[in-house]
């Protein structure tokens, strides 16, 4: 399978100032990729690089095919700045109408007004909207065109709790229709929830690039703990070892928390209070940026 974008040896500098270098990395079709690093990491920056806004110093960037012209890239794919954009005195509906009457395919204006949960402003002047709807409208603006490529900037920032769980049920629902996303984000929670592909950028590199499951694993142990009143020391778990055992306290470190309780299952009867512990995504950014 063609990768949607491949970069090659990719820089971007400021005068003497390197902001990253020879960044190699590709991204698959149907992956929703999590852009993650430091204020001042480069995010944003490699971000309006691979939308085009600005054009890098060094190294390339393919989008979909080579032959594609700009106009077609423009209508496949969508984007959500960080910074909200609307004509205020039109209603949201009208503005969302306006930007899918700009594209060749695009989602009907029903199923965009569903997908961020704006049926209730429709007929609302932008300019009468909550910080969270603007961010919502904007998420409408950059689906309009029913792209393949979404890139979404700090997409949910001023969203309400339900607002953003909202838009991660809408992530998931694009995802599963193979649509490809990028996404960065200071909540490292939605990274975490729907990325399954990490970029990790830090001090001008991308010391990360690989699924979400694999980060993890490299960078933290999975610890399964239980009670039971049997003896398990001598016994030999193929999937975890034996780290600590205290009174009937027992604590595991394993290779597949899934295939480890599969283990488990015939002495469940005699367990009790049974927990998987793994790090999750923020808790490993900050040992990360702290050098443990």
């Amino acid at each position: 399978m063609q990768p949607i974008i491949t970069a090659q040896n990719l820089t971007k500098t400021y005068g003497q100032q390197i902001v990253f270098q020879d960044l190699n990395f590709q991204i698959q079709p149907g992956e929703v990729v999590g852009l993650i690093g430091n204020n001042g990491a480069g995010k944003t920056t490699l971000l309006n690089l691979l939308i085009g806004l600005q054009r890098p110093t060094a190294g390339q960037i393919h989008l979909f095919a080579d032959n594609l012209s700009p106009t077609a890239i423009q209508q496949k794919r969508g984007i959500m700045f960080q910074d909200d954009f609307g004509l205020s005195r039109v209603t949201v509906q009208e503005m969302l109408a306006l930007a899918c009457s700009l594209y060749a395919q695009p989602l009907s204006l029903s199923t965009v007004l569903q997908l961020t949960d704006l049926n209730s402003q429709a007929q609302q002047y932008v300019s009468k909207l909550s910080g969270g709807q603007k961010r919502r409208l904007n998420w409408g603006l950059a689906l309009a065109g029913n792209p393949e490529l979404l890139f979404l900037d700090e997409p949910t920032s001023g969203m309400d709790t339900t607002s953003r769980h909202h838009f991660w049920q809408a992530i998931q629902e694009l995802n599963a229709q193979g649509k490809t996303i990028i996404v960065t984000s200071h909540y490292l929670a939605e990274i975490d929830y729907l990325a399954q592909h990490i970029l990790f950028l830090k001090d001008h590199q991308l010391i990360h690039n690989g699924t979400l499951a694999d980060l993890k694993n490299k960078y933290s142990q999975i610890i399964v703990t239980f009670d039971s009143s049997q003896d398990f020391t001598q016994h030999n778990f193929h999937q975890g070892i034996l780290q600590d055992h205290q009174q009937n306290h027992y604590i595991y470190q394993v290779t597949s928390s899934e295939q480890f309780v599969q283990e488990l299952n015939e002495f469940l009867p005699v367990i009790q209070h049974l927990r998987i512990h793994q790090k999750n995504l923020d808790e490993i950014f900050q040992q990360v940026n702290q050098g443990e």
